[in-house]
């Protein structure tokens, strides 16, 4: 079936959460995005941007950890559209906003086989060559993936497949395989893209994997492991130095 766009809503305003009301005057606009999939799943996301002005803006992607939502990056969204970027943040299939097909029908990630994960790297190559057709504010080439576990090995398979490639990826607890996502012959085939990946100092499976894929890697590999936290973006949470410091890392990047 040929790929259809369901509705791009309204553009919202929003205030930054979970600071002090007093000082929640700082607002944040972002465009409501709604994709439906050649297989008749709708993909929701956000497109947020930034105060500053420009004729086209750079853009980091954030893929979110299984069983989480786009609702749970914390401060690094807002960390990168004060930077200066737009964002792009998206409910995965079967996440958050992203549970139904075009019937109204509900298929939650709980239910998935590893068949059914399979399809999350053409779900998102699909909707960056949306923007790219339809956002000509929004750059193709000066661009970022951050992805965490399952949104980690999405960023890698995506990164393969794209023709611009990402300046720069975030793994957050990537592994060999998640779920069926395989990625260290992907992980060949990226070229020069720079790379930071994450782990917790108390997740060893997850470190230990993050140290086997650096075999892999074809340009820098910056490894960081943080003290606190499991797999995953919520390693964000108990670790609020990790947020600085992958805006600090990407941003350069993008220039």
């Amino acid at each position: 079936m040929i790929k259809k766009i369901l509705a791009i809503l309204f553009v919202l305003v929003m205030f930054t959460p979970l600071i002090s009301y007093a000082a929640a005057k700082k607002k944040v606009s972002y465009v409501n995005l709604t994709y439906e999939t050649d297989d008749n799943f709708v993909i929701k996301s956000k497109l947020y941007y930034p105060k500053q002005k420009a004729k086209v803006y750079p853009v980091v992607v954030f893929l979110h950890s299984i069983g989480y939502s786009s609702d749970d990056w914390g401060s690094l969204v807002q960390d990168f559209v004060d930077a200066g970027t737009a964002a792009l943040v998206i409910d995965l299939r079967g996440h958050g906003q992203s549970v139904y097909d075009s019937d109204f029908r509900i298929r939650s990630w709980r239910y998935y086989s590893d068949k059914q994960y399979a399809i999350y790297p053409k779900d998102i190559t699909d909707i960056l060559k949306y923007l790219a057709s339809n956002y000509k504010d929004i750059s193709t080439t000066k661009y970022a993936i951050v992805g965490a576990d399952i949104g980690a090995n999405t960023a890698v398979l995506v990164s393969e497949k794209m023709v611009n490639k990402p300046k720069a990826l975030v793994l957050i607890s990537p592994t060999s395989s998640f779920k069926g996502l395989y990625i260290p012959i992907s992980m060949t085939n990226l070229g020069n893209i720079p790379i930071m990946s994450i782990a917790s100092n108390r997740d060893n499976h997850s470190k230990k994997e993050a140290n086997t894929l650096k075999k892999f890697a074809q340009a820098e590999y910056n490894l960081k492991i943080y003290p606190q936290g499991g797999m995953g973006m919520m390693m964000l949470k108990a670790n609020p130095q990790m947020s600085k410091d992958i805006v600090k890392w990407v941003m350069p990047k993008l220039k």
